[in-house]
């Protein structure tokens, strides 16, 4: 059987690479190994954003403005790790990804709406954007059995 190519957040995987310094391992990712070639990323730390990092979210859309919790502009970290991940996806002949929810990187769903205030509404990531802009599709956490 020819397995597909899956793009897995690496926080996702077990990897160190969430902005506190841990990570949001789930074990049923195991279970998507015997279906597809997982294939690790993670967009903020191929951006150029340190970890651990001081939290990031999304403040403004049109124009595009990510900060951090210290009024930092990490915009351009963004734009370039969405840039890089979309690249790594069309190498790899990666189709779908499944991504961290909530993330201004990876959300597809809900993010943070930029005041800190741990307040979610409905969005998405710069790197999930990128990515459905060229038809490859993205999951999150919860949706995991849907690629079962």
């Amino acid at each position: 059987m020819n397995k597909q190519n899956l793009l897995v957040s690496s926080c996702l995987l077990g990897e160190n690479v969430k902005y506190d310094g841990t990570n949001n391992y789930i074990k049923e990712i195991e279970s998507l190994k015997e279906n597809y070639n997982i294939f690790s990323f993670c967009p903020e730390v191929s951006g150029g954003l340190p970890t651990p990092r001081i939290p990031c979210e999304i403040i403004s859309l049109s124009p595009l403005k990510i900060i951090n919790k210290i009024n930092e502009d990490k915009t351009i970290n963004f734009l370039n790790g969405a840039k890089d991940t979309l690249e790594f996806c069309i190498e790899n002949n990666i189709k779908q990804c499944l991504l961290k929810a909530n993330s201004p990187s990876c959300s597809n769903d809900l993010i943070y709406d930029g005041t800190f205030s741990s307040t979610k509404i409905k969005g998405q990531g710069v790197t999930t954007q990128l990515l459905k802009n060229n038809n490859i599709y993205v999951y999150n956490e919860s949706e995991i059995n849907k690629l079962l």
